[in-house]
């Protein structure tokens, strides 16, 4: 048989190939079991070693060739011989074989002393054969092989080797210097098949845990297999650790795990591996109470992770608490006096970078509620005001949101604040007390922070100084803005001049992240509203739940009343002197009275320096439409200015909303001068515009032409009812306003979504207007129905009709009694004109005036009864111009606003 033949390859010179066909097929013929077939691949493999290795001359003649192949020929054809094994080899490969000597240093000790009787020639030549013999052997104690290494200096003599010889052998000693993965001693009473089943597999999980990543050592090791293993202390640690730290599961080591604990129960070792496989094994109880001690008592990175992982999987609403409370920054309480120093930043407010990571990590979980909030809050400095609402309002777990209220004054919370999560007791509950570690340890490094590092105090010394123009060191302004912002961001109560002196040199609103609140507490000072002094022990946090509902709802009012509860308004309680007690009463009402919080606009007084700030703040122009109560003609004007381009569709209704601003009375000269400036900057080339524009600044607005009014979209029949009643308000003034038929019109029209915006704002202004005005006449009582020589006031429909009948009767008695009949025409005249005051004054209850009285009298000729439809017509339930209500006077009737009674009345 050729010698490629036997090796499985075609011919080559490649040595590489060769050498790699051998050991290929060195499995099938283990010199133990199978020796004359290991002779014949070790004669292929050494011949086609010679042939690889001779060099060809392009000048060798034919001859040379087929001398060669007839050595090949003659190599093919001969048959094999007998393998001569030397009788030291032989003994070698009998100790192999025996199980109680191949792992046992001493029986290799005593083959050391057979070799030593070789003569010095034969131990050469058997030297290299060794060492081929152990290459083949599978697995051994490299101990033992050690000994023989040794002996035969196989490392001393490489130079005498080729090139690529010597790296192989190079490699191969290097593999038996490896420590064995234990006393191999232990396996000598073994059999062969349990000591070979046993190395190799013990040495597969040291190369996988050393060599590949941990997943493939866990899919190893998790296949099923009987393997003995023998009582070795450091094998059982190694395994321990290596299995553990792949997340294998093993009965077996939990047990072992469990003894060796219960025998050492301060190891941190032993408790840590008992830790893994309790985890391992789904024992969670336990492996809480393992890890939280590895935490509290010995700061066990690990012990971190895998808390971590626990409270995700059943405490996920503490999972942020949790992240917060191992964010644990070494300790600092000295700091240098230099404020230039690097060092002046240790200890103030910051997170450790595997913090930020477990942050984003838990953003990735999306919680839901208190805890999203406050991921969100930390990760992203987003859902602040969320995570604020939470924290004010009633929750349905009260320690949770206790534990998140001390987590939110790490960072947002002055020194009392501080104070009250250092005295937080114990808990029983253990993931609150390792939360409660956590936040307690921050809290005391915040407190020596906000206490004795030279940056707050020299903030505070700032602030507090009685000096006109206090100096702020240099270093401060230039240099440590975050540890300023650290300082500022946490809520505290400032004067106003302490506020001024603030925002001057600090600029909140150019930090970032911006403090909360901060800004708004500097405009809210200079307009002389500033929070009360903080009490202390209990009160604190409500006095912070106050603070905090005052400042979001002045600085995002639309998304802070998303957010405000029933209950958090109950629970609330301002006292009378509070900045926040006015507006908490008008948010109880409008809850109370519309069942939510819409439409707050209408409602605020921009004389209150609080509610021009919410005011301000409120978006526009949606807000001010939107609003359940008519804004005022400032907070109307506001809205426009902060979004002018949304009018930009509809010029007419513009300028008939910048006129009724014009003509009101409730702006100041330089607001006027701003709006007349407005018009007069509008010019347009149709005819009719100039007069139109001309009209409405002088207070007699020319009507545009209808078709001018249907080609810009207008309802013509709505724009020519405001025009009437601005050009009524202004020449009556009070008794300009328009009866109450015409105000629901006006409503109506206000409330149609598809009317132009501008064209609303002028309904809403032209409204409010109204609203003013009759609020002044609220509290007026109507006049005595018998004063029926007062024809400018209103009479009832009931009295009316008594009065009718009495002078009817009066007259006709006193017609028939007369002496003459001059006097009888006298009586009847003097009847006739008590009979005209008193349908005058019911046309002034239903809202009519001389006008219609004077169209009324003079068909009352033809139709003498037609004076009776003023019996069934019914009277205006609002004041008007003639004054309130005799039938339905209520005082509190417009309470709720002009445009809350007119859509009832509407339907």
């Amino acid at each position: 048989m050729s010698c490629w033949i036997k090796l499985g390859i075609e011919p080559t010179k490649d040595q590489d190939v060769i050498r790699g066909a051998y050991r290929a097929r060195l499995p099938e013929f283990h010199p133990e079991t199978d020796p004359q077939g290991f002779q014949l691949l070790r004669q292929a493999y050494e011949h086609a070693l010679k042939l690889a290795t001779r060099t060809d001359d392009d000048d060798e003649d034919e001859d040379e060739d087929d001398e060669d192949a007839g050595e090949e020929q003659a190599y093919a054809e001969r048959p094999p011989r007998p393998p001569r094994v030397h009788p030291v080899i032989a003994t070698f490969a009998r100790m192999l074989a025996d199980p109680a000597r191949r792992y046992n240093v001493d029986a290799w000790q005593d083959y050391l002393r057979e070799l030593d009787q070789l003569p010095l020639e034969e131990l050469e030549d058997v030297s290299w054969e060794l060492l081929w013999r152990l290459e083949e052997a599978g697995q051994l104690s490299n101990a033992c092989v050690q000994v023989l290494a040794k002996r035969l200096a196989w490392d001393k003599q490489l130079l005498r080797l080729g090139f690529e010889e010597a790296q192989e052998v190079e490699t191969l000693l290097a593999r038996f210097a490896a420590p064995d993965p234990f006393d191999m001693r232990l396996m000598n009473d073994w059999s062969t098949a349990a000591q070979l089943e046993t190395l190799w597999y013990l040495r597969s999980l040291d190369h996988l845990y050393n060599n590949r990543p941990l997943f493939e050592l866990a899919a190893f090791a998790r296949e099923h297999t009987v393997v003995a293993l023998p009582p070795d202390a450091a094998l059982v640690e190694r395994l321990l650790l290596q299995i553990g730290q792949a997340g294998v599961a093993s009965p077996s080591l939990y047990a072992l795990c469990v003894e060796r604990q219960a025998l050492q129960p301060d190891d941190v070792d032993a408790l840590y591996q008992l830790a893994c496989q309790a985890s391992l094994l789904g024992k969670e109880e336990e492996a809480l109470s393992c890890w939280s001690r590895l935490w509290l008592e010995f700061r066990h990175p690990v012990a971190a992770r895998e808390l971590l992982d626990l409270c995700t999987a059943h405490q996920p609403q503490r999972l942020p608490l949790m992240i917060q409370a191992f964010d644990r920054l070494a300790p600092v309480r000295t700091w240098p006096d230099d404020l230039s120093e690097d060092e002046q930043t240790l200890g103030s407010p910051a997170q450790r970078p595997e913090t930020l990571t477990r942050w984003f990590q838990a953003a990735r979980l999306e919680l839901d509620g208190i805890a999203g909030q406050f991921v969100d809050w930390r990760a992203t400095d987003e859902r602040e005001l969320e995570l604020l609402a939470s924290l004010i309002d009633e929750h349905p777990d009260p320690a949770l949101q206790r534990l998140y209220r001390h987590a939110w004054a790490l960072h947002c919370g002055d020194a009392a604040l501080l104070q009250q999560v250092l005295d937080e007791p114990k808990s029983s509950h253990l993931i609150d007390e390792l939360i409660l570690d956590g936040l307690r340890y921050q809290a005391q490094q915040q407190l020596a922070w906000l206490q004795q590092a030279p940056i707050p105090l020299a903030i505070q010394a700032f602030l507090n100084s009685n000096s006109p123009h206090p100096q702020l060191p240099d270093v401060l302004k230039d240099g440590a803005t975050t540890l300023c912002r650290d300082w500022l961001r946490r809520l505290r109560a400032y004067d106003g001049r302490t506020l001024a002196r603030l925002h001057e040199t600090f600029s909140p609103r150019a930090m970032m992240p911006v403090p909360f609140g901060l800004e708004m507490q500097c405009e809210l000072g200079a307009a002389g509203v500033v929070l009360p002094p903080a009490p202390a022990g209990a009160e604190l946090w409500h006095w912070h739940r106050q603070a905090l509902f005052m400042l979001a709802l002045a600085q995002a009012p639309q998304r802070w009343l998303a957010l405000v509860t029933p209950s958090m308004l109950d629970t609330l309680q301002c006292p009378p002197g509070h900045p926040l007690a006015k507006v908490h009463t008008l948010l109880l009402n409008l809850l109370q009275e519309q069942g939510n919080l819409d439409g707050l606009l209408g409602w605020l007084d921009s004389r209150d320096p609080l509610q021009k700030a919410i005011a301000d703040s409120l978006p526009a122009p949606d807000q001010a439409l939107s609003s359940a109560r008519l804004p005022s003609t400032l907070a109307l004007l506001a809205s426009y200015q902060k979004d002018e381009e949304a009018f930009a569709d509809d010029l007419l209704g513009m300028m008939l909303f910048w006129a009724v601003l014009y003509h009101d009375p409730a702006l100041d000269a330089e607001q006027h001068r701003v709006l007349l400036r407005t018009m007069a900057d509008i010019s347009s080339e149709e005819p009719w515009f100039e007069a139109f524009r001309s009209g409405l600044i002088k207070g007699e607005p020319s009507r545009p032409p209808r078709e001018k009014l249907d080609a810009y979209g207008m309802d013509s029949t709505v724009f020519y009812q405001v025009m009437d009643t601005l050009k009524g308000l202004i020449r009556y003034g009070r008794v300009g306003v328009p009866r109450l038929k015409v105000l629901k019109q006006l409503q109506k029209a206000k409330d149609d979504p598809s009317t132009g915006i501008g064209l609303r704002f002028a309904l809403t202004a032209v409204l409010s207007w109204c609203e003013r005005l009759l609020l002044a006449q609220a509290d007026l009582q109507p006049v005595s129905p018998w004063a029926f020589w007062r024809w400018n006031t209103r009479l009832g429909r009931g009295a009316f009709v008594g009065q009718l009948m009495l002078w009817f009767f009066v007259t006709l008695v006193l017609a028939i009694t007369s002496s003459d009949a001059p006097e009888a025409m006298v009586k009847i005249g003097l009847g006739l004109a008590l009979l005209f005051g008193t349908c005058l004054r019911r046309l002034h209850d239903i809202g009519h005036g001389i006008v219609v009285m004077v169209l009324l009298a003079a068909l009352s000729v033809a139709l003498p009864f037609l004076p009776l439809v003023l019996v069934v017509m019914p009277g205006d339930v609002l004041p008007n111009r003639w004054g309130v209500s005799p039938e339905h006077h209520d005082p509190d009737a417009l309470s709720g606003g002009l445009q809350a009674v007119l859509r009832r009345l509407i339907g």
